[in-house]
């Protein structure tokens, strides 16, 4: 038989499918996400502390420029005022909060908020500073408690009540700066009142002076 020479023999190559990019990517599955993109920290709590600084930084500041609508310059300063660790973004979040839940506390019957009026422009209502509020009708008596069933009080050691205490005492210092603004601003308003009197008084009496020496003239004239 006729010897082949291995050499020339023809050995088939393996067939390579070239799949298009849109679909070797999604046979090969979606991208797994980066390490640095796996949670949010939350920024940290607010303490006490740093509440009743922000409160009071944010009535000085308001004081201040004397407007209700503070800019990013001034919330600024009153985070450096407040505490250096929170952002002007964070302190005007913080304050926006302080606002929603006092307006919350109102909707409610909250004794320890009672007679405070905060964190709202004394410019934009001028009657409720000046008007006494009318006293709420009549309710009739409750039911006098039987002796067996006590009164509960509340204990500071409870959730949520070192919370509330934060945002009274926030409260309050803002309050008494918008008292005294108002106090400020009253004072003023009778002040330029009694200056003004006093010109109109002066003008009178040079008028008056004025018309006694012109009817003297006159009358010497006619001597």
């Amino acid at each position: 038989p006729p010897k082949h020479d291995s050499s020339s023999v023809i050995t088939p190559r393996p067939l390579r499918l070239r799949l298009p990019p849109r679909l070797a990517t999604s046979a090969m599955g979606p991208p797994s996400p980066p390490a640095h993109a796996a949670r949010r920290v939350p920024p940290p709590c607010w303490t006490p502390e740093e509440t009743v600084a922000l409160a009071r930084a944010y009535t000085a500041r308001r004081l201040a420029v004397g407007r209700a609508h503070l800019s990013s310059a001034d919330w600024a300063a009153v985070a450096a005022a407040a505490t250096p660790s929170k952002t002007a973004r964070q302190c005007r979040h913080k304050v926006e909060k302080l606002r929603r839940r006092l307006r919350s506390k109102r909707r409610r019957p909250c004794p320890i908020l009672d007679g405070i009026d905060l964190l709202d422009d004394p410019s934009s209502s001028p009657s409720r500073s000046h008007s006494p509020s009318p006293p709420p009708p009549a309710s009739p008596l409750p039911p006098s408690p039987s002796p067996s069933k006590k009164r509960k009080r509340p204990d500071p050691d409870e959730e949520g009540y070192a919370g509330e205490s934060d945002v009274v005492q926030a409260v309050r210092a803002i309050g008494e700066g918008f008292v005294r603004a108002e106090l400020r601003r009253m004072e003023a308003a009778r002040e330029s009142q009694r200056m003004r009197m006093e010109m109109a008084l002066r003008h009178l009496d040079a008028q008056r002076r004025l018309l006694d020496g012109l009817v003297g003239r006159i009358v010497d004239a006619l001597e």
